[in-house]
């Protein structure tokens, strides 16, 4: 996903530095901003979110930013997100002071970086509104168009391929559960989204246990043309039904009905 405007001039990691200056972390160990996570970050510094983490992982190291879990609103669950320290405010603002100092025309004028950013206009959002000849152009973005449908599709069919796998034996246990929540966050999906493809998923499973179920039952109805389940007819079944991802238990009860509805 190319960065727009005169964003591809500068490396990620001082991109995210210019964001995180102009959003800056609130001192509160509670509140947290949409803008502050994986997904807020990776969409106004032009990456896709599956690199940025390793973006992160490098300022973390180097000490320029600090991470936090926090409650951020319209979420169900607490998120991570992001804010710098004080080696990290000093780093940007050295790159920041030399940005400043450059100027751009302005419907014909010349004009410092600095007179066009400030609270209502962060400094990304100025770098990526100047095109290739200096021009300042407010009303759109230059460049070409970030495909984020595409990025985040990927994360979320990565997502639900996982929980697919963690389903298979029927159940999540509590690591799995915290895998989940990782791995959510390391690609930057929003705890909505998250709940939405659990849904999707369980849905599926759903209809996929429907269809298995009815496999089950016809093998059952192979085997009981006798009248009898023999106990190699019973370890099949119950092997069968492992297969099928059906619970012990379900198939138990869905056998003894079967029976009873034909015996």
């Amino acid at each position: 996903m190319p960065a727009p405007g005169r964003l591809a001039e500068f490396t990620v990691e001082q991109r995210v530095l210019f964001h995180l200056w102009d959003h800056p972390l609130s001192p509160s160990e509670w509140e947290g901003r949409p803008e502050l996570t994986q997904a807020g970050i990776s969409k106004e510094v032009g990456i896709a979110r599956k690199h940025l983490p390793r973006t992160l992982k490098r300022l973390l190291e180097q000490g320029y930013i600090e991470q936090e879990t926090r409650h951020v609103p319209g979420a169900r669950q607490r998120c991570r997100v992001y804010g710098l320290t004080e080696s990290g405010k000093a780093a940007a603002e050295q790159v920041r002071a030399n940005v400043l100092g450059r100027e751009v025309l302005v419907e014909g004028e010349e004009m410092p970086i600095s007179d066009l950013t400030g609270h209502d206009m962060p400094l990304l959002s100025v770098l990526s509104s100047i095109d290739v000849a200096g021009r300042f152009l407010p009303d759109g973005l230059v460049g070409e168009e970030e495909d984020e449908e595409g990025e985040e599709q990927d994360g979320e069919s990565l997502y639900a391929r996982i929980l697919h796998r963690a389903w298979r034996d029927g159940k999540l246990t509590e690591d799995e559960d915290s895998m989940l929540d990782e791995v959510a966050m390391y690609l930057g999906l929003e705890p909505d989204i998250v709940e939405r493809i659990h849904k999707e998923v369980e849905s599926e499973r759903d209809k996929a246990g429907e269809y298995h179920i009815t496999v089950f039952l016809d093998v059952l109805e192979v085997a009981w043309l006798d009248n009898i389940i023999t106990d190699d007819e019973q370890a099949m079944l119950d092997a069968l039904a492992v297969s099928l991802g059906i619970e012990a238990k379900t198939a138990t009860e869905v056998q003894a009905d079967w029976i009873s509805e034909h015996s």
